[in-house]
C-alpha cells in the first residue's frame, strides 16, 4: 500500500554568490539544485528513477541573494514536516539553509498563489568599501547619491505601470504590466558583522526597499540603476520628470543600467491562501 501523497513547503535563505541562480542547470551550481540534491539523500529517489522536484516562488538570477525564498515539493513519506529542516541543513553548504519546513495542502502553488514579492537593494556609496560588504552590496563610485531624489523619484513607479522600460531582454511574458504597491530609498547605518568586537563601527549604505505584484526579469536591477543615476546627478522635479519620461518611453534604452545582482535581496513573499494545513 502507497504511502500517501504530502506537499511540503520550505522557507529558504541563502547567499546567491556562489550559484548561478535558483532555477536548475544540471551542468552548473544552482540553489534548487543543491536542494534536490539534498532531498535525494534523505528520501531517495522515486521507485520510477525521477529525482523530487522543488517548485520555487521566485527565479532569483545569479548572484542574487534571499532571505526568504519560498519552495514545495510532493512526497510520499511519513517522515514529520518540520524534520526536513534539520534534514537538509545538515547536507547543504553553509550558504543556503532552510529556516522552516512546514506541510501543506497539496493545491497550494508557490508560484499561481503569489500576490506580493518584496525585495531590497543595497549600495554602498562611499568612497572605501568596507571589506565585510564585498560580494554583498553594489559598489558605487560615481560620487555621493542624493537618497532623498532618489526616493521622490521613486514614487513615480508606485502604482500599476507597464514596466517594459525597466525589463531586460531574455524573458517573454504575457505581460510586462506591474503594480508595485510601495517603494522607498533611504539612507541606513548598518553595522558590520562582529559588530559587538568592533562597537560603534557602522557602515551608511542606500538602501531601495520594493514590494509589488510581481516583477519583470532584471525589473528591480534596472529600477536601482536609474535611481542610483537621478541621486547623482538630477533635481527632485527633473528626477521625477526623468523617471515619467522612462515609463512613457517603454524602451530598455530610456532606463539606466542594470545594477549588480550581487545587492540583490528577496525579503519576503505573501500568498493568497493561507498554506497552514488544516487538520481535523
Amino acid at each position: 500500500m502507497s504511502e500517501i501523497t504530502r506537499q511540503i513547503r520550505l522557507d529558504i535563505a541563502y547567499k546567491g554568490v556562489n550559484y548561478h541562480g535558483w532555477q536548475r542547470y544540471y551542468d552548473l551550481p544552482t540553489i534548487q539544485g543543491k536542494i534536490e540534491t539534498a532531498l535525494e539523500k534523505i528520501v531517495g529517489r522515486k521507485e520510477d528513477g525521477l529525482q523530487i522536484w522543488t517548485t520555487g516562488s521566485s527565479r532569483t538570477d545569479a548572484g542574487v541573494h534571499a532571505i526568504n525564498q519560498v519552495a514545495t515539493f510532493n512526497i510520499e513519506s511519513t517522515i514529520p514536516a518540520e524534520r526536513f529542516a534539520y534534514a537538509l541543513n545538515a547536507k547543504l553548504p553553509h550558504d543556503i539553509r532552510v529556516r522552516q519546513s512546514t506541510e501543506v495542502a497539496l493545491d497550494f502553488h508557490p508560484i499561481k498563489d503569489c500576490v506580493r514579492k518584496k525585495y531590497c537593494y543595497l549600495i554602498s556609496d562611499s568612497q572605501i568599501l568596507l571589506p565585510f560588504f564585498h560580494n554583498y552590496v553594489w559598489d558605487w563610485r560615481s560620487g555621493q547619491l542624493n537618497d532623498e531624489v532618489m526616493h521622490e523619484a521613486a514614487q513615480m513607479l508606485v502604482g500599476e505601470h507597464d514596466f517594459i522600460s525597466f525589463q531586460s531582454c531574455g524573458s517573454p511574458r504575457l505581460t510586462t504590466v506591474r503594480t508595485i504597491f510601495n517603494i522607498s530609498v533611504q539612507r541606513k547605518e548598518f553595522p558590520i558583522p562582529f559588530g559587538v568586537a568592533f562597537p560603534g563601527v557602522t557602515s551608511p549604505l542606500i538602501v531601495i526597499e520594493v514590494e509589488g505584484s510581481g516583477f519583470l526579469y532584471h525589473m528591480v536591477r534596472a529600477i536601482a540603476g536609474t535611481l542610483a543615476d537621478v541621486g547623482k546627478k538630477f533635481t527632485i522635479d527633473d528626477a521625477k520628470e526623468h523617471i515619467q519620461s522612462v515609463l512613457d518611453a517603454k524602451n530598455r534604452s530610456a532606463a539606466g543600467m542594470t545594477a549588480p545582482a550581487i545587492g540583490l535581496y528577496l525579503v519576503s513573499i505573501e500568498f493568497r491562501q493561507s498554506t497552514e494545513l488544516e487538520r481535523i
